[in-house]
């Protein structure tokens, strides 16, 4: 559905609010994630075993279960701006509260929960919300991409200053503290910015948001959250634009084991295969996502530049399935690999596809929160699954089947995208001939 109600700034002062926004977005996930750059160091300090430490992040991921639809559902009902200052100033809330009493396991499990109400319930689908209403629909694949490339260069810069904090205090128990510390002070400052960049929602918009909300209801006395979460659940296209975060975050979860990949079966040394993973992961972002996002605003479908994403991603599997063994040159398969990760990231606009499966603007936090129920699942069920195959069959037999099972996804995800455009084009049909927006056949 489009959304003709955005709030239109200046190019500087969007892009500025865009820098700011993917601040706001880094520093939230951080703390909650501090295993995967201090992993030992952070293991000693909370004196618990890996088991223990990672469990805390399945803890975590639970955020997207049960707290992003209501954090979404919050954001498209009351003044987003607010609920997104929220998620920013009770993530340091919860890391003081963790450096209070860090070696009592059960009030970790406790503070981890708080990070995913401040950052999977507040933050994560108030941004997706936020974004759309500074962008025409024209733009929103442009609006996405930029959007990831602006968290990508914050994750670097945030965490390069929590790893100078860590350095500084002396590594170990000390450098953990430093690093909480640093991530604080980061949220005080990033709050401030937020606080004079971010556009506040207009009365009028306010007005609209929930008469359109209303207004695709059969009677007012089903408007209370849960009625209106389940309503976004039972729609087709809710779970349509779900299976693109699915089938594009599964495949980036997938990539995170071509670093092991390397060294496991074809033999490249650690330290080459090292560097190209941190080129892959911080480099592909900063210059997969914009692209994508450029590509799907030229031709004007975000679900147009996903199939892009999916036969490319297949045919670069297909070669690692078929193609790739001991014999192949290093340099060509590195390639083929970063490759795979500059064209995943440039699928990461999928936020973008929410506008063309018809979903008004009024309910794009609570979707977005619904959705991540299925989109961000693989946190759940791949890393387990994937270090299953891993510890219990051959090295080339576990990635045969890893690639298998991301072929599979990534077709699955080709059909979504193509029944997505389909959708689109029957809804403009539907507005050429002076219908409304067909919205789950209503």
């Amino acid at each position: 559905m489009e959304n003709s109600n955005y709030i239109k700034m200046s190019k500087l002062r969007l892009t500025i609010a865009m820098l700011t926004l993917g601040a706001g977005w880094a520093v939230v996930y951080l703390v909650p994630y501090l295993q995967y750059t201090w992993y030992e160091p952070f293991r000693e300090f909370l004196d618990v075993s890996g088991t223990k430490m990672s469990f805390l992040l399945s803890v975590y991921g639970l955020g997207n279960v049960i707290l992003a639809p209501f954090g979404g559902w919050f954001a498209d009902r009351f003044n987003y701006k607010t609920i997104y200052l929220l998620s920013i100033v009770l993530n340091a809330v919860f890391a003081v509260g963790f450096l209070l009493n860090p070696h009592s396991y059960v009030w970790c499990i406790a503070m981890w929960f708080g990070f995913a109400i401040a950052s999977l319930m507040f933050n994560f689908p108030t941004q997706v919300k936020i974004i759309r209403m500074m962008w025409p629909d024209s733009e929103q694949g442009r609006a996405y991409g930029l959007n990831e490339t602006c968290i990508g260069i914050f994750n670097i810069v945030l965490s390069s200053l929590m790893m100078v904090a860590f350095q500084y205090a002396g590594e170990g128990e000390n450098g953990i503290k430093a690093t909480v510390v640093a991530n604080i002070a980061m949220s005080v400052v990033i709050f401030i910015a937020l606080f004079f960049v971010i556009p506040n929602p207009t009365k009028e918009m306010l007005e609209a948001n929930r008469a359109e909300a209303a207004a695709s209801k059969k009677d007012k006395e089903n408007h209370n959250v849960v009625k209106e979460i389940l309503s976004v659940v039972c729609r087709k296209e809710t779970w349509m634009f779900a299976f693109c975060i699915f089938a594009v975050y599964s495949f980036k979860t997938t990539l995170t084991y071509f670093t092991p990949y390397f060294s496991d079966v074809l033999g490249i040394p650690v330290v080459i295969a090292g560097w190209a993973a941190i080129f892959r992961t911080y480099g592909c972002q900063m210059l997969g996502a914009p692209v994508g996002g450029e590509i799907a605003t030229r031709l004007k479908s975000p679900a147009k530049n996903l199939i892009i994403v999916y036969v490319l991603s297949i045919i670069g599997l297909l070669y690692m399935l078929f193609g790739a063994n001991e014999n192949s040159s290093a340099a060509f398969v590195i390639f083929v690999i970063i490759g795979l990760s500059f064209v995943c990231f440039a699928g990461r606009g999928y936020y973008a596809v929410i506008g063309e499966c018809g979903i008004p603007a009024s309910l794009t936090a609570t979707t977005t929160g619904i959705a991540a129920i299925l989109g961000f699942s693989p946190d759940i069920f791949q890393f387990t699954l994937f270090s299953h195959w891993l510890d219990t069959l051959p090295a080339v037999t576990a990635y045969t089947r890893m690639f298998t099972f991301q072929l599979v996804v990534l077709i699955l995800g080709l059909l979504d995208a193509i029944l997505i455009i389909r959708l689109h084009k029957r809804n403009q049909a539907r507005l050429a001939a002076g219908k409304d927006v067909e919205y789950n056949g209503k």
